[in-house]
């Protein structure tokens, strides 16, 4: 199984995680105990579906979304 490294920003943060090269960004929120519906992850400035694979070097942001009213 092949590996690769990312960085994932999380609460102004920078973590360099491992995964195995079929894990997505919903797999990423998995591992980090982060709930899908409470959060967007972005890569550079674009929000990024919770399928979508991730790669080698990917750089991501973890934002916690905020509601109410």
């Amino acid at each position: 199984m092949t590996v690769i490294e990312l960085t994932v920003e999380v609460d102004r943060q920078e973590r360099m995680l491992q995964f195995p090269e079929e894990a997505t960004v919903g797999s990423v929120l998995d591992s980090l105990g982060l709930f899908p519906d409470a959060h967007i992850v972005v890569r550079g400035k674009t929000p990024v579906p919770l399928d979508e694979p991730v790669v080698q070097g990917d750089r991501l942001r973890v934002i916690k979304v905020a509601s109410g009213g």
